[in-house]
């Protein structure tokens, strides 16, 4: 039973990148697309490499939070629920638009998203025993 289970959890984890590639594909719809092999072989990674960066965003904010939660005492329940957190989604992240870095140093306030993330878990099911 417990294969079978860790089987589908593999299965579901790729599903869902095959998801996020997917939706990557068709909100840039034209931008990965070439009318070579070699062109769709780099537009194949080039989407790969993005959905990757979305994974290790997502990586990095949920590790903080985890970490502050061992920090805070957190009960082992609260944080086993946790963890079953995929670093997949990506419902938060928009995809559509234009944007401008020029102005931005480059830096990504990690610790602001945390907090937003921190208060919301928080409000829902995160109390401290």
């Amino acid at each position: 039973m417990a294969l079978r289970k860790a089987i589908r959890a593999a299965r579901n984890r790729t599903e869902a990148y095959h998801q996020l590639q997917g939706l990557i594909r068709k909100v840039y719809r034209g931008v990965f697309k070439g009318k070579k092999i070699v062109n769709n072989r780099v537009s194949a990674h080039a989407v790969r490499l993005v959905a990757n960066c979305i994974i290790a965003y997502n990586g990095i904010i949920l590790n903080t939070i985890y970490e502050k939660m061992l920090k805070e005492g957190v009960s082992q329940d609260i944080i086993d629920e946790f963890i079953r957190i995929s670093p997949i989604a990506w419902a938060h992240i928009a995809f559509t638009g234009k944007y401008s870095f020029k102005k931005s140093n480059g830096d990504i306030n990690i610790a602001a998203m945390v907090e937003e993330l921190e208060k919301h878990l928080k409000q829902h099911f995160w109390k401290v025993t």
